[in-house]
Parts: structure tokens; C-alpha cells; sequence
């Protein structure tokens, strides 16, 4: 018997040890996963100019831990796959997206357009700065705060880790097999 709940305390130490040390090597851009980020400033290189965004609201940026992205291009949803590996930040495959044209007013194109070239990305005074490849210039996002979570009507949403589903089913495990010693014997 103690023998077994020296064997469950070793497992849950070395469950809490896995959770809460990082990864060491990982990519730290979790300061950008799951916020609405509001595009509100181009500088452009190509010519030069400076301009603000005039409604940010329209064109939001948000990173999905996943490597997919949600973006609000004025009246056109679009995902996009994108990677980060340090600083750098690109956007690879283009998913599905809606093809509504959002009027001549609409800076929606160059949004999507500048968002593609990808390049570096800092945060700083809670802006994401991100310097375009290609000197394309660089673009500004406000923190307009995280992605709102909706919750089914049948009470609220489950999630679990992804490690915490294996670590369930480990639990399970040894319980069915102490149960099954119990019986034989």
C-alpha cells in the first residue's frame, strides 16, 4: 500500500515539475496569443508616408496558439497560418477567407497585403510592433484586449490541456488495475 502511494506522489511530482517549469528553447511569443490586436498606424518606406488607420476596430489581428490566425479585414474574415521562430513572425498559408468587396474607402487589400510580408514583431507600450520584410515599413496594433470566449448553453465549456488528457487516462489506467487486483484476489 505505501509503496503504491509512493509510486502516485512520484508521478503527480514529476505531472507539476513538466507544468510548471518551461520549455526551455521555446518561442516566448505567448505576450501575443490571444488578443485582438487592432491595426492603428502604417509607415510605409515605399513611398513615405505615415497614416493612421481610421477605424482599427475593422482590421484586427488575432494568433491562435495553434499557428492559425483570425483576422478581421474590414468586411472580410480570412485565416492564416502563420510561424514565429523568435522575433520573427510569417505568414504561410492562407486559409479560408470571404471575398466581399469592402468599397474604395476600404483599406482592407493593403492590410492583407502588408500582413503578408511578415518580419519582426516586438511588444512595446502595449502596442505589437511589427517591421515589415522587404522595407515594406512597419505596422501598429493596439491591445484592444483577449478574444472574448463564448459558452455553450449547457453551463460552460470544458477545456483540459493538452497534457491533461493524458494524465486522466494514466489515472484510469491505474485505477482499473488496482481494481482488477482486488477482484483476483
Amino acid at each position: 500500500m505505501h509503496r503504491r502511494l509512493l509510486v502516485v506522489g512520484l508521478v503527480m511530482g514529476l505531472l507539476l515539475a513538466g507544468v510548471l517549469v518551461p520549455t526551455v528553447g521555446a518561442d516566448n511569443h505567448s505576450a501575443i496569443l490571444g488578443i485582438q490586436w487592432q491595426w492603428t498606424q502604417l509607415t510605409e518606406t515605399e513611398p513615405a508616408g505615415q497614416s493612421v488607420v481610421p477605424d482599427p476596430e475593422n482590421y484586427v489581428l488575432v494568433l491562435n496558439e495553434d499557428g492559425s490566425s483570425n483576422i478581421t479585414a474590414d468586411c472580410n474574415q480570412v485565416q492564416w497560418d502563420y510561424t514565429v521562430e523568435g522575433d520573427t513572425i510569417s505568414f504561410d498559408t492562407l486559409g479560408p477567407s470571404t471575398l466581399a468587396f469592402c468599397g474604395e474607402d476600404s483599406s482592407d487589400q493593403i492590410f492583407l497585403e502588408k500582413l503578408g510580408t511578415g518580419g519582426t514583431w516586438r511588444v512595446e507600450d502595449e502596442q505589437l510592433v511589427l517591421e515589415l520584410n522587404e522595407d515594406a515599413g512597419t505596422m501598429v496594433f493596439d491591445n484592444a484586449g483577449p478574444v472574448p470566449t463564448t459558452l455553450p448553453a449547457t453551463g460552460g465549456a470544458v477545456a483540459l490541456a493538452p497534457w491533461a488528457g493524458i494524465v486522466l487516462a494514466g489515472l484510469a489506467a491505474c485505477g482499473t488495475g488496482v481494481l482488477l487486483r482486488r477482484r483476483k484476489q
